[in-house]
């Protein structure tokens, strides 16, 4: 994308994709997820005197909600705030910790448009893994959090999801894209549509 790049750091115990989108020129930079702290991360912005604007959520599981600090500011599905406040929501508790987020996040909803420099984050709304998951497209560029990976769909077997949705938002919001359009998951390698409508066992019929 013109004058965009990106920088993926796979950050904690669950290899979680972090995505840094930056403009080298205007050097101004927005992350989505942010699941720990990470010098490396932090190293990077650093070196590349990046100012982060802000940061956009696919939802609300501790592997993704990790890092956020009180200071910055922070977007998610308004679907998944009670996920911020409930460490058995967010899933920190089955790793004995009692994560939550204190902070109070600006809300998006579907369709919501985050501009950064001339170009617009798209918000799709793609409920199933957690009520307020969503899809974040950047011109070609789709960042899929937990909802769809290479080969794969998001867990279905955890308390607020279901199987029948999840489906449904991926048939009925991603697949009608464009097939060269690229995924960029929440774990794992990067897709595309193109190839997850032909091959993704979970999506066939």
């Amino acid at each position: 994308m013109d004058k965009l790049e990106f920088k993926v750091f796979v950050l904690g115990g669950l290899s979680t994709n972090c995505y840094l989108i930056f403009d080298r020129e205007t050097k101004k930079g927005f992350l989505i997820d942010s699941p720990c702290f990470s010098k490396e991360l932090n190293e990077f912005v650093e070196d590349e005197n990046l100012k982060i604007q802000f940061i956009a959520l696919t939802h609300a599981h501790f592997d993704h909600i990790g890092g956020l600090g009180e200071s910055r500011e922070f977007y998610i599905h308004k679907e998944d705030i009670p996920l911020l406040k409930d460490a058995s929501l967010n899933f920190s508790s089955f790793l004995n910790s009692s994560f939550t987020v204190k902070a109070q996040p600006r809300l998006y909803q579907e369709n919501t448009l985050l501009p950064f420099n001339s170009h617009n984050l798209e918000v799709i709304h793609t409920p199933g893994h957690t009520p307020g998951s969503v899809c974040l497209k950047l011109g070609k560029w789709l960042f899929s959090g937990d909802t769809i990976f290479f080969d794969s769909i998001g867990r279905t077997d955890i308390p607020g999801a279901s199987t029948d949705l999840l489906i449904k938002s991926i048939k009925e919001k991603i697949f009608p894209m464009a097939e060269d359009i690229i995924v960029y998951p929440g774990h794992g390698p990067s897709t595309t549509i193109g190839r997850e409508k032909k091959c993704n066992p979970f999506l066939r019929n």
